[in-house]
């Protein structure tokens, strides 16, 4: 027998020893010992068996009745529930207020925002059809414990012109003297929902619905306020088609002065701007309109007396409503906290985007903030509250590092009423009607639409659904026919995303490219799949009804990763088989949230149509992704 022929034998021999031990053995130790054998088996002569690949990888993976087995021994942690308010980890942030390298730019900031506010809430409260100093105290008591207790750094809260024409309904329909109880009750639902967990429920709205309640207030915003820019009185309850024919009948009473007023508005906040972004534009436009509205004597309306100082914040408890009202009293307060809520996790959301800080945006925090801030407001007799994302940017925008400048425009505004109520009290309401004339032109195509449309455009059907329903029927029943589409949409589709986490030390075996660097779409990225990456399978389409199983995903990701380890986190997308810009969008957000804990992050056996919504949603191209067209190129060239 020669040399050549013993040694093929006893490998022969110590090959069919190790697949005994590795089919009969169960325990971790025993099964990594007969993977060692096989692994260091043929390593003689420094060249690898030839049958080596083969062996490694069969004897490496697990039957499905143990996967499966791995995988219900699986326990879910469960968050524990945020009875402290969260106020153990915003110390930190509030020490970071007083940091004298910060305080400059955070105060300049403040006062920069603030310049906003004063002018932004007084025309708010005129949309909103409350007193022009309710708006105002509300946005000075209601920034302080928002920018406190929020869930994002850069955040202000305040009165917002989204929720504006739900504050309207309400009023009309159970009175001013009820709106306090409906503002302290919205903000007890938002407590609760952040202290019990359920930050993710509010993301259950689709981004088209959103987008197309946000075209739906600004077309109502702008029916409602061009006839007051024009100094005519309308008559109430008139959709925007009928508003247009009544303009039409009725335009020789127009008051040119008031027209004039409201123009060089409008013009001065959209051009000024233009010339240095840090322009408080409202401000100027507003003041200049009252400077012109006096020095030239012209015949407008004005805002009016309004009590100064202390005695703009009127501190009670709100009364309890008759037994009867009480059903149609809850449903306004549902739909106001709804859309409250969701306002302000996507405004933050979008701040987030906009600049990361070391507070990472936390949704459940978000909604104890913001329950506070308008539990804040309703003992002060106010009007709801949301994360505003116009001040928000600006703040940002301004140089803002803390969470200081939310109180710093808060103290602005309060300033102004203590100190300057006389000359509020001048300001010309056309002046205020051509501010929200801009706010909602600006409100009429959202990006959000852009996103739907160029993902796949039987998304859009909920934004044009909604839109149709606000304008036609109402606020409520716009929202509801849009989530009433968008969940048809999803059931017709059979949609449900099955997540399935392969625990195996070699899953990468399963990827199409093993142990090969598979080409990213942009070079800015590598994609390298080792035998030993964990790689998590998602099954079935990513859409807004995904929420869960993405948040619990994320949590699972974290749970099981080694902080100790630079192995990338992989998501196999080879079995998603339908997808919306929502369900995408949040899970690159919440993989986003990974990437910053140091761990990278890869896409293998993306679709076309998912490279392009990632693309969009992930432009710095921190998730590294691979498309399945490369991926099968790459295989027929192996």
């Amino acid at each position: 027998m020669t040399t050549r022929t013993a040694l093929f034998l006893s490998r022969t021999l110590v090959l069919e020893k190790a697949s005994r031990i590795s089919s009969s053995i169960r325990s971790r130790s025993l099964y990594s010992t007969a993977r060692g054998a096989l692994a260091t088996f043929g390593t003689e002569n420094n060249g690898p068996f030839r049958f080596q690949h083969n062996q490694i990888r069969w004897s490496s993976l697990s039957s499905d009745e143990e996967r499966e087995k791995k995988c219900t021994k699986k326990t879910r942690r469960v968050k524990p529930f945020l009875f402290d308010l969260g106020i153990p980890s915003l110390i930190p942030e509030w020490k970071n207020m007083f940091n004298p390298k910060t305080l400059l730019p955070d105060i300049t900031a403040g006062l920069t925002v603030g310049c906003i506010a004063v002018p932004l809430s007084l025309a708010i409260a005129l949309a909103s059809g409350v007193p022009a100093e309710m708006g105002l105290a509300t946005a000075a008591v209601a920034g302080v414990a928002g920018g406190l207790m929020g869930g994002t750094t850069l955040a202000v809260t305040g009165p917002a012109a989204a929720i504006s024409l739900l504050v309207v309904s309400a009023v009309e329909a159970h009175g001013l003297e009820s709106l306090a109880f409906i503002t302290l009750a919205c903000g007890g639902l938002q407590m609760a929902s952040g202290i019990t967990r359920m930050g993710t429920f509010a993301k259950l709205v689709p981004v088209s619905v959103i987008a197309g309640f946000t075209t739906g207030v600004g077309t109502l915003i702008l029916s409602g306020q061009i006839p007051k820019a024009l100094g005519m009185a309308a008559p109430a309850g008139m959709n925007p088609f009928e508003m247009l024919i009544w303009l039409a009948q009725n335009i020789g009473d127009a008051n040119m002065a008031s027209a004039a007023l409201a123009g060089g508005t409008a013009v001065s906040m959209l051009f000024l701007p233009k010339l240095h972004p840090k322009i408080p534009a409202a401000l100027i436009a507003v003041g200049g309109a009252t400077v012109a509205t006096h020095t030239l004597g012209l015949d407008v309306a004005v805002i009016g007396t309004m009590p100064s100082g202390m005695d703009a914040f009127k501190f009670a408890v709100p009364t309890l409503p008759s037994m009867d009202s009480i059903p149609s009293l809850m449903a306004s307060t549902l739909l106001i906290y709804s859309m409250t809520s969701v306002e302000s996790l996507l405004s933050c959301v979008a701040l987030e985007k906009m600049k990361k800080t070391s507070y990472k945006h936390n949704s459940d925090q978000e909604l104890v903030g913001q329950g506070l801030a308008n539990v804040a407001a309703g003992f002060f007799m106010g009007m709801p509250v949301t994360s505003v994302i116009a001040r928000s940017g600006l703040n940002l925008r301004s140089g803002a590092q803390t969470r200081l400048p939310a109180l710093v425009q808060s103290g602005f505004v309060f300033g102004s009423i203590a100190f300057a109520s006389e000359t509020i009290s001048m300001v010309p309401m056309p002046a205020l009607s051509g501010m929200l004339i801009v706010t909602g032109g600006n409100m009429l195509y959202p990006s959000e639409f852009n996103y739907c449309y160029s993902v796949d455009k039987f998304t859009t059907m909920p934004f044009f659904t909604t839109v149709a329903g606000m304008l036609s029927m109402g606020l409520a029943e716009g929202i509801g026919m849009g989530c009433l589409t968008a969940l048809g949409l999803a059931v017709h589709k059979n949609m449900q995303l099955n997540i399935r986490l392969m625990v195996e030390e070699t899953t990468g075996d399963n990827v199409y490219g093993y142990n090969e660097a598979l080409e990213c779409a942009k070079e800015k990225s590598s994609l390298l799949i080792s035998p030993n990456s964990t790689v998590w399978q998602l099954r079935g389409p990513i859409n807004f009804v995904s929420m869960f199983e993405i948040d619990s995903l994320t949590q699972d990701v974290k749970d099981e990763r080694d902080l100790d380890s630079d192995d990338p986190v992989v998501l196999d997308m080879h079995n998603v088989t339908t997808l919306d810009f929502t369900g995408v969008e949040e899970l690159a957000i919440r993989m986003l949230e990974i990437a910053d804990d140091h761990a990278p992050v890869q896409m293998t056996n993306c679709s076309p149509t998912l490279l392009h919504v990632l693309n969009k949603v992930d432009p710095n191209y921190r998730i590294a992704r691979s498309s399945t067209v490369l991926l099968e190129e790459k295989l027929k060239v192996v």
